[in-house]
Parts: structure tokens; sequence; C-alpha cells
């Protein structure tokens, strides 16, 4: 039987990279929030333009993900949904990862199989992939802007 010490250092290489990936996304938004907090500055409103829709006159396949995570921060559940659906997927997934790697790495609990968040994450490619076609359609044949 395996010590629980030698447990815990056996996440995956592929799930230890995106659990330290996800500890950076977490890392720069609590630094967000302490900016907004301590200056006042608030990241979600500035507004830097979007090369690729600068370029094509398009909308790009990450168009709404700004004003999806706005919205949703408000409460505004469907606002978000409407604006750039995969936001909150992928919020789920990442929430449910980050949680079992840390229970695993500091507490030994069990954890999925290893590349089961591989699965999450083709999805939410197909689901950005998806909306992206979805507004590009409304774009050029309807003349409907997401933007």
């Amino acid at each position: 039987m395996k010590s629980l010490k030698t447990c815990k250092s056996e996440l995956g290489s592929n799930d230890k990279v995106l659990y330290e990936l996800g500890l950076a996304a977490l890392g720069i938004g609590i630094a967000a929030v302490l900016l907004y907090v301590c200056t006042g500055i608030n990241v979600l409103r500035l507004n830097y333009p979007c090369v690729f829709n600068k370029v094509t006159h398009l909308c790009c396949p990450g168009c709404g993900g700004t004003r999806a995570l706005r919205a949703l921060l408000h409460g505004e559940i469907l606002k978000s949904l409407y604006d750039f659906p995969p936001l909150l997927y992928g919020i789920v997934v990442y929430a449910v990862f980050m949680t079992r790697c840390f229970l695993y790495r500091h507490f030994g609990v069990k954890k999925s199989r290893d590349g089961a968040v591989n699965v999450h994450i083709y999805i939410f490619i197909a689901l950005v992939f998806a909306q992206w076609a979805v507004k590009l359609v409304a774009q050029l044949c309807f003349g409907y802007y997401w933007f």
C-alpha cells in the first residue's frame, strides 16, 4: 500500500501542468480584484480593440467573452450565456478540476482518471467554435452583429 505522501505527488504530467496554469489564472483573477479594490481600476472595463475584428471585420472565436464574464459577475446568467455560451461550462469545469486536484494533492482524495480533463477541454473548444460559427452565419447571412 502506498503512503499518503507518495500518493500526493502522483498527479499526471498533463494534470500537473493544467493545475499550475489554473493556479496562475486564479492568481491573475485575485490580482485583478486587488487592483480594483485598491485603485478602482476595473480591468473588465478596459476596452482593447480586437485585432481579428479590426483586420477581418468579423467576430473572433472569443467574441463576447469579456462581456459574458462581466454579465456573469453581475449575476446576469442569461446575458452571459447569450454573449459567450462556453464561458459558464469552462468555469464549472475549471472549478471542479481545480478542487479535485487540490483535494488530491493535499489530502490524497481520489482523483479522476488521467486525461479525463482532456475530454472537457475538447468539449469547450467545440463549444467555442460552434458558437463562433453561429455568430459568423448570423453576421454574414443576416447582418446581425453580436459585438
